[in-house]
């Protein structure tokens, strides 16, 4: 297991733009599905929960704060409880550096766009690589967050102000209800996979 965990950390922060064309036989993509599905719900769940706190607390200037201080440490405390599966978010309009798509995440940042153009977005993608299988799910704007992700003109002047402080090199602005805002990604080696 601790020679997995380094291979992992490797491909979350490089990625791997070869992967498999065939399609994985159902019941293999299935199973990869229900860990992705987990994985990402427990992330979800761990940022909403604390996401929701901070917006009692302060608004929307507070949760832009909690985003640039714990989203991330949120996000490595999760992957610590899930020990071999690896889960994050990642943009191509990404706020934080660190949800930098790579080769094989724009691939399918871009299969997902072209999907919502044509009004038949896929609620998941399954990749499969040297080794590991990525599972990914889309994020969508909800009205919700045009709060911190609209058009600057129509957000409020303080969570504008905390947003270019906080974030000064920022492309995670000028969205619209319905496009994707990115994908959770989640990296599962082959092995914990049955009929992998």
């Amino acid at each position: 297991m601790r020679k997995v965990l380094p291979l992992l950390l490797a491909v979350l922060l490089t990625g791997c733009a070869s992967h498999q064309k065939k399609p994985l036989d159902k019941g293999t993509e299935k199973e990869v599905a229900s860990l992705g599905q987990m994985a990402v719900k427990r992330l979800m769940g761990e940022l909403k929960s604390n996401l929701g706190t901070a917006l009692k607390e302060g608004g929307f200037p507070k949760a832009i704060e909690f985003c640039s201080r714990k989203a991330e440490e949120l996000t490595e405390k999760v992957n610590k409880e899930l020990v071999v599966v690896k889960v994050k978010r990642v943009s191509d309009k990404f706020r934080n550096p660190k949800n930098r798509p790579d080769g094989l995440d724009q691939e399918v940042i871009n299969e997902f766009k072209e999907e919502l153009k044509e009004g038949k977005l896929s609620p998941y993608k399954v990749k499969k690589l040297d080794g590991y299988f990525v599972y990914y799910k889309p994020i969508l704007v909800s009205p919700f967050c045009l709060n911190c992700h609209g058009k600057p003109e129509s957000m409020n002047p303080e969570v504008l102000r905390v947003i270019r402080e906080k974030y000064p090199n920022d492309r995670a602005l000028n969205y619209r209800a319905g496009q994707l805002r990115g994908v959770f990604k989640v990296v599962i080696p082959e092995g914990e996979v049955k009929g992998g």
